[in-house]
């Protein structure tokens, strides 16, 4: 009785740290070794998107490209992370290719003093000045 006992007690635990690992969407790890990554939802990305608009001082021209340049990289950082199938060092080659493309886009976009201020922003939050995640789009806390 008593090994019964120890081995549905090991086997809950194995179960409950199972569980715990690689989980997909809503806020939550994404599995992997390439893990660690949130996806955010639609309401969020809304909401950086309109800091963006306020700290930038983007007129409505200017907020709709920025909003198609942040939509298109997203989507292709998001393909980078499925594809890269672990392996970690592909995934930063990858990210920063879009990284420059996308900044050589907004850079068109921004008048010279607005890029300049973007570049200080994105600057903050990788040295932890700023909240959200590190790829240019964090939730900022005023």
């Amino acid at each position: 009785m008593k090994r019964i006992f120890i081995v549905s007690c090991l086997l809950t635990f194995a179960f409950l740290v199972s569980a715990q690992g690689g989980q997909g969407q809503g806020g939550q790890r994404q599995g992997g070794q390439g893990g660690g990554f949130r996806q955010l939802t639609p309401e969020e990305i809304a909401e950086q998107q309109a800091q963006w608009k306020k700290d930038l001082n983007l007129n409505d021209k200017q907020f709709a490209e920025f909003k198609k340049i942040d939509e298109d990289f997203r989507k292709k950082q998001t393909a980078v992370r499925q594809n890269a199938a672990g392996d970690r060092e592909k995934m930063r080659e990858e990210n920063t290719k879009l990284t420059t493309e996308r900044n050589t886009k907004l850079k068109a976009a921004l008048t010279a003093d607005q890029f300049k201020k973007y570049e200080e922003i994105i600057a903050q939050r990788r040295q932890g000045g700023g909240q959200g995640n590190r790829q240019g789009g964090g939730n900022r806390q005023n």
